[in-house]
C-alpha cells in the first residue's frame, strides 16, 4: 500500500512538473510572439499610419483585445486545444503591435532593463507561488477586486488629465500583480489536480499560460515606468 501510495504521489509530482513547464513554455511563446511583432510594427512604422489613418483606431484595438479575452475566457471545456493555442497567438500578436508604442516613449536601455528586472522579479513570484504551502485561493476574490478598483482609478485619471497619483498607482498595481502572479501559479496546480482529462489539461496549462502572460506584461509595464527614461 505504502509503495502504491508513493508510485502516486510520485506520478502526480512528475505530471505536475511536465504541465507547469508546458504552461510556461506556452507563456514564453507568447511573450516572444508579442517582441518580435511590437519590434516589427515600430521599426516599419506601421503603427504610426494606423494612428495618422484614425484616431479610434486605438479604441478599436484595445476592444479587439477584450474580445479576445472575452472569447478566450468563455467556452473553455468546448472549444479545441488548437483553437485555444491560436487565440492566445493572436492576443500575443495584437499585444505586440500596441507595445510597439513604447520604442517612441521610451528609450532601448530602459526597456531591457525593465525587461530584466521583470524577469528576475516574475521568476522569483514563480517560484513563490509554485512551492508556498500557504493557500494562496482565498485571496482571489480581494485581487480582483482591486484589480478592477486599480483599473477604474487609472481610466479616471486618465480621464482628468491628473498625474499627482500616477507614481502611488503604478506602486499600487506592481504589488497587486505581485499577489496574483503567486495565485496565478497556485491556481495552475490547483486546475491541473481537479483535472483528470490529459486534453482539457492542455487547453488548461494555455489558459494559465495566458493568465501568467498577463501578469509578466502588467509587471513589465509598471517597473518601466519605475526606471524608463522617456525618450
Amino acid at each position: 500500500m505504502y509503495e502504491q501510495n508513493y508510485q502516486s504521489g510520485y506520478s502526480i509530482e512528475e505530471g505536475m512538473r511536465k504541465h507547469a513547464m508546458r504552461t510556461f513554455g506556452w507563456m514564453g511563446i507568447g511573450l516572444l510572439v508579442t517582441a518580435i511583432s511590437a519590434a516589427f510594427f515600430y521599426f516599419s512604422g506601421i503603427y504610426l499610419q494606423v494612428l495618422l489613418m484614425s484616431r479610434w483606431s486605438i479604441m478599436l484595438m484595445a476592444i479587439v483585445q477584450i474580445g479576445v479575452v472575452i472569447a478566450f475566457s468563455s467556452r473553455l471545456m468546448e472549444r479545441s486545444v488548437a483553437s485555444t493555442r491560436m487565440l492566445f497567438l493572436v492576443y500575443a500578436l495584437i499585444t505586440g503591435f500596441t507595445f510597439s508604442v513604447i520604442g517612441f516613449v521610451y528609450d532601448a536601455e530602459a526597456i531591457m532593463v525593465a525587461f530584466g528586472i521583470t524577469a528576475i522579479y516574475f521568476g522569483s513570484l514563480a517560484v513563490i507561488g509554485y512551492t508556498t504551502k500557504i493557500n494562496l485561493m482565498k485571496f482571489g476574490p480581494l485581487l480582483y477586486i482591486s484589480l478592477i478598483v486599480l483599473v477604474i482609478a487609472e481610466i479616471i485619471l486618465a480621464f482628468t488629465g491628473a498625474s499627482g497619483s500616477m507614481m502611488l498607482l503604478t506602486t499600487i498595481g506592481l504589488l497587486i500583480f505581485t499577489g496574483l502572479t503567486a495565485y496565478d501559479v497556485q491556481k495552475m496546480k490547483v486546475l491541473y489536480l481537479q483535472c483528470n482529462d490529459e486534453g482539457m489539461r492542455e487547453r488548461l496549462s494555455v489558459y494559465s499560460a495566458f493568465e501568467l502572460y498577463l501578469d509578466f506584461i502588467n509587471i513589465f509595464l509598471y517597473i518601466l515606468q519605475f526606471v524608463g527614461n522617456r525618450d
